[in-house]
């Protein structure tokens, strides 16, 4: 599709030279004029110091190669008269959690899904994903390249999953009349929104949301004083946990042939992991094998380069075990002790391999995705730093999930559902109930897309 026609008079005005009288605010805020005004030239700043740091930062350079070209920089499939529903995600994380949603509305054949993303991680997993009209990095958030990306996909509908807003992406979308929802939407208690100046700014910007789905009602709570009346405010859920109850049964297929491998031994699966996480399982781990032989370990490290794979076989040898890659994984029985994960995209399915997991993150970056291991029924380990995953939060308070400070405090737990075969099934089960008694989150939101469609999908 290599020629474009202008939707938007506004739009064609604007590319000829005109000067367009737009006011920054919905209800005619003089404040909100000046801190779009403030932000408009703040950002080719903001640019240009992004450019000399991504010199030393290949992630940053793909991502600002990739917004440079706005639309003309997207893959596109035939063209035809269906409507197009916009999704925005950050990352691949987030684009996992968006993907039931897009399999859903897929299934009804009424509509074309194109799918913006900031970062390259979300780059090949949406490139794959069948039946996806369009995609693309979400330009820099200068006006008028959003304008004209929102012009050319011409939406009906634009989805923001829960965190990535940007303010001249949102007033682009109200300028050109297409209704915006952030769902999935959490707002974690250390938030810098809280600060005066900072949420004075979203405040400006937020306004143009037409509704905000929280998975929470204490993220509703915390965002509430940064929402327009305009803007509807409502507990909707999370979509992710439909898609890991997906992945989990997805992993019992691929899996179970490496399920079989390790003998009916009990696997701790260790997933995302840094340094500090795998210090202290490696600690734990010897220990326990000390006593409990008939044990073993998947790491999955969070970056599985060859810096990371190499620690890792480090800490094997000094602890005198013996470790087999997944690539080198024949089907045959595993004698090794540990199985190095040197693959990337395949951790959530892993989790269904395992007898308990440990999520990496907490000890530094904060703690990854806690609901992937529990949607295969594992009880959950993760460090400190968690405040900013719901989930965390509520597995702890399940007793599905626990907070670890050292290796000692592992081994101790792991040693204690060994010998105890119904604590582990409570937390077992407690884990698992999290996932289960959150789902549904799609069907609802398949409704309220419904509403803001000119086409019926249910």
């Amino acid at each position: 599709m290599n020629c474009w026609t202008m939707k938007s008079p506004l739009l064609n005005q604007i590319e000829q030279g005109s000067k367009i009288r737009f006011s920054n605010s919905k209800i005619g805020n003089r404040v909100d004029d000046i801190l779009f005004g403030i932000y408009d030239t703040i950002l080719p700043i903001l640019l240009a110091l992004a450019k000399l740091a991504s010199l030393f930062n290949p992630k940053l350079r793909r991502t600002l190669i990739g917004k440079k070209h706005g639309y003309k920089g997207w893959h596109f499939s035939e063209q035809d008269d269906t409507p197009v529903i916009l999704i925005h995600v950050a990352s691949a994380g987030e684009f996992e959690g968006a993907r039931p949603l897009i399999d859903r509305l897929l299934t009804t054949g009424k509509v074309r899904i194109a799918v913006s993303f900031s970062s390259p991680s979300a780059e090949k997993p949406v490139s794959e994903t069948e039946g996806v009209y369009a995609y693309g990095f979400l330009p820099h958030d200068f006006l008028i390249d959003q304008l004209r990306l929102l012009d050319f996909l011409d939406p009906e509908l634009v989805l923001i999953f829960k965190h990535d807003f940007w303010p001249n992406f949102l007033r682009g979308s109200f300028m050109l009349g297409k209704p915006v929802g952030l769902v999935n939407a959490n707002f974690h208690r250390n938030s810098r929104r809280k600060m005066s100046i900072v949420k004075r700014f979203h405040k400006a910007f937020m306004q143009y949301l037409n509704f905000i789905w929280t998975v929470s009602e204490a993220d509703t709570h915390r965002i509430r004083s940064l929402v327009s009346p305009n803007t509807e405010l409502k507990v909707g859920g999370d979509t992710r946990y439909d898609r890991v109850l997906m992945r989990a049964e997805e992993g019992k297929r691929n899996f179970k042939k490496l399920s079989e491998a390790f003998d009916g031994d009990r696997v701790v699966v260790a997933g995302s992991t840094w340094e500090p996480d795998e210090k202290i399982i490696f600690q734990a781990f010897a220990k326990l094998r000390k006593i409990h032989p008939n044990i073993r370990l998947i790491v999955a490290p969070h970056e599985p380069e060859s810096e990371a794979l190499h620690r890792i076989k480090s800490m094997v040898d000094q602890y005198g075990l013996r470790s087999r890659l997944y690539s080198e994984f024949d089907d045959a029985q595993i004698d090794e002790e540990v199985f190095i994960i040197d693959h990337t995209r395949i951790l959530a399915g892993l989790y269904a391999v395992g007898w308990v997991s440990y999520v990496g993150g907490g000890f530094g970056v904060g703690v990854h995705s806690v609901i992937e291991p529990a949607a295969c029924a594992l009880p959950v380990m993760f460090g400190p730093n968690h405040h900013v995953s719901h989930e965390a939060g509520l597995l702890i308070e399940a007793k599905g999930g626990v907070e670890v400070l050292d290796a000692d405090m592992i081994f101790t737990i792991w040693n204690s559902w060994i010998k105890d075969a119904n604590a582990y099934k409570v937390a077992s089960e407690a884990s698992l109930g999290v996932v289960t008694s959150n789902a549904g989150a799609v069907e609802r939101l398949l409704i309220k897309v419904d509403s803001h469609l000119n086409v019926k999908l249910t």
